[in-house]
């Protein structure tokens, strides 16, 4: 609990643990009166903890997701208690539930029992509720009713398919989590589920690449290695499939980039948040990361040979420059594998752009790809290098912008041949208060029929960093 009068210095943790305890409480709450167990304090004093810190306290859903006081809650992905909410919400057509002051006992039972009891058709709406507090005179209790929803169904792509991917996402990351536990320990380990896990996410892409290229845009650093080798095997995939590889050789790339750090388990200091430099030790044993990482992998069963030969291939070559790619003996060359070169273009991408030094949110723009175009040829294979920029698109996914309207938008979309197109989808940002809120899909290749100019363009690139955005929020569904 925070004292009163003390603010956080960083809203964003408080935000999620204080959000994360109301939806458990109210839920409680709920619960305890359909079992006639009448337990609500819990759920008062949460509220009354919150009240000192601010003016009021309200609770909304915006898209998949709950707000508290207009900040997102970070909460797992597939929450029991935050789906059962959510779900129970819509049913009644809930979208904001607003405590203006600290309701009594009574009046806090009332509210509950009122909204137990709403219908589940739809019919009584929110409104309803709401008169039905003001006729019972309890002012401290606000409700509004669902905003209209900002899904992904414009581009064809289902709101069901979009919460089952985010959810392999985060899956992925915890299978990770646990293969780099047990290397670190020198366990062995079987990567049978993981490649069932990485092969549920190539048909993912393959049908719904704008879901995953926009789950790409997160950025933890609470979780960096897991986070990073889930965004880098998206890449990678991506960029077998615009390749045009089969099925087969994108799940065993998918894999390779998946585990391409697995050597990096063996250095816990990596991990270590407060840690800003390392020492010329540490850089030693971190430029070997890559041969280890293969031996680890040479000890985990469950996986075919040929699989397995990509998967070390991946791991030691890449990062393997490509003008160093001579031998010492008669300057023959050495082609590194197609594996490698890729895992090494999706790395340097996530990598470029994550939030470092006082940045801290991610930033997808024309510079990234413009290092990648200057370090063709002498870090990347100048072949894929074009690829993989053309993939990404002049706009890549995640890219903020300010329209000729004077709205702002995150590119959002990508076309069937992987790319985002010189007009994409973008998703509006709406302004509330000091944060924004996910607003409309629009097409930037909508034209004015009177006109038959484009309606909206963009007008510039923008660096989220200056506003405090983070792309990632406004482009997964959970």
């Amino acid at each position: 609990m925070i004292p009163m009068g003390q603010r956080p210095t960083d809203p964003a943790p408080f935000i999620s643990k204080s959000g994360n305890e109301l939806v458990l409480k109210l839920y409680n709450a709920i619960r305890s009166l359909v079992t006639a167990q009448h337990d609500i304090s819990a759920l008062r004093e949460m509220v009354d903890d919150l009240l000192r810190n601010g003016e009021s306290v309200s609770i909304e859903i915006d898209r998949d997701r709950f707000l508290l006081n207009d900040r997102r809650i970070e909460m797992r992905s597939g929450h029991a208690v935050n789906r059962v909410l959510l779900t129970e919400f819509k049913k009644r057509k809930i979208g904001k539930i607003e405590f203006t002051g600290l309701p009594s006992d009574q009046d806090l039972e009332e509210f509950l029992r009122s909204l137990v009891s709403m219908g589940h058709d739809g019919q009584t709406k929110a409104d309803v509720l709401q008169s039905t507090l003001e006729e019972k005179g309890i002012e401290s209790v606000r409700v509004e009713g669902l905003r209209p929803e900002a899904s992904g169904q414009e581009l064809g792509i289902p709101q069901e398919r979009c919460v089952h991917d985010t959810r392999i996402y985060f899956y992925a990351m915890q299978l990770v989590k646990e293969m780099l536990s047990r290397a670190g320990r020198g366990e062995s380990f079987d990567l049978s589920l993981t490649r069932r896990v990485i092969r549920t996410m190539v048909f993912g892409y393959v049908e719904a690449p704008a879901t995953f290229m926009g789950l790409a845009t997160t950025k933890t650093n609470r979780e960096f290695l897991a986070n990073h080798s889930v965004n880098v095997a998206i890449y990678a995939i991506a960029m077998g499939h615009r390749l045009g590889l089969s099925n087969r050789f994108l799940v065993d790339l998918g894999l390779a980039a998946l585990f391409h750090d697995i050597g990096e388990s063996h250095f816990a200091w990596l991990e270590d948040a407060e840690k800003q430099e390392l020492t010329g030790e540490e850089w030693e044993k971190v430029k070997l990361h890559s041969v280890l990482g293969v031996k680890i992998i040479m000890g985990a069963g469950g996986l075919e040979e040929r699989t397995m030969s990509r998967l070390m291939s991946g791991i030691f070559a890449h990062h393997l420059r490509y003008d160093d790619s001579e031998s010492q003996k008669g300057g023959k060359k050495r082609r590194i594998p197609l594996v490698g070169s890729i895992i090494s273009l999706a790395d340097f991408y996530d990598l470029a752009t994550r939030p470092y030094g006082k940045n801290q949110f991610p930033c997808f723009s024309d510079r990234v790809l413009e290092l990648i175009v200057n370090r063709a040829g002498r870090d990347f294979d100048p072949v894929l290098s074009k690829y993989f920029v053309r993939m990404l698109g002049v706009l890549p996914v995640g890219t903020l912008c300010r329209l000729d309207t004077g709205e702002l938008g995150i590119v959002c979309s990508v076309m069937e041949d992987g790319t985002t197109g010189e007009r994409p989808w973008v998703r509006l940002l709406v302004a509330a208060g000091e944060t924004y809120r996910s607003g409309d899909l629009v097409c930037l290749g909508s034209v004015d029929k009177k006109t038959g100019k484009f309606q909206r363009s963009i007008r510039e690139i923008l660096d989220p960093n200056g506003l405090r955005i983070d792309v990632a929020e406004h482009l997964m569904a959970f």
